[in-house]
């Protein structure tokens, strides 16, 4: 786990013939080793274009990605060592759960490739279900399958986007239990984006409130409500 620091990072969509969409304007944060920030806002407030930049999923701007004391920018997705567990899961239907947990350590040896599985998906509550495919899981335990692939490589940083949004409300009070739980014993540095005040307020340490690209307020649940 590391620091996490971005600079006056701003992220400006250009298309010619319309206008500039200024979809980041200068975000500035320090997230602490092991710390959990929730980046919460309305849809389009950039708070998934932030995290997308801090995996290298879209090109900065302007501004500077930090992981501990080493800079991101311009830097291909492998080349960074983040987790991401987005929305909408990502599985690989055609493979088994173990085989997608597995899937980001291709240029490990078979052995600790096999060793890191089985450690994850005992922590995580996966090792009965390490033979099936993605269609015959629950939301529930997709959500965890796409956890563990996040965390399987032991990532500096653990990005996490609306981890809880395709979940009824039964299986989001469990898995935010589970999830906090998780990233407590881990320890990893984590962002994670949500528009739900509750999973923010519930899960972060420190809240980060975007409006149309812009921070407006930053701190503990307790300051922010």
């Amino acid at each position: 786990m590391s620091d996490l620091a971005l600079r006056e990072l701003r992220k400006v969509y250009r298309t010619k013939g319309r206008p500039e969409v200024h979809a980041v304007r200068g975000f500035t944060l320090d997230v602490h080793s092991g710390e959990l920030v929730g980046l919460l806002g309305p849809s389009g407030c950039g708070k998934s274009t932030t995290l997308r930049m801090i995996a290298g999923l879209e090109d900065v701007t302007s501004g500077d990605i930090q992981v501990g004391g080493r800079s991101m920018v311009g830097l291909d997705p492998q080349e960074r060592n983040i987790g991401v567990a987005f929305e909408n899961y990502a599985l690989y239907p055609p493979l088994t759960v173990a085989e997608n947990i597995a899937f980001g350590l291709r240029a490990r040896r078979k052995n600790d490739r096999a060793a890191r599985v089985k450690a994850v998906a005992e922590r995580i509550g996966l090792t009965d279900i390490l033979d099936l495919r993605p269609a015959g899981l629950s939301s529930g335990q997709k959500q965890r399958v796409a956890l563990a692939r996040a965390v399987v490589r032991e990532p500096d940083v653990l990005l996490l986007d609306e981890p809880l949004s395709h979940l009824d409300a039964a299986q989001r009070d469990t898995t935010r239990r589970e999830l906090r739980h998780l990233q407590k014993e881990l320890g990893y540095t984590t962002i994670l984006v949500t528009h739900d005040q509750e999973e923010a307020l519930s899960l972060a340490d420190r809240v980060v409130v975007m409006n149309d690209g812009i921070v407006q307020q930053v701190g503990t649940p307790d300051e922010i409500y």
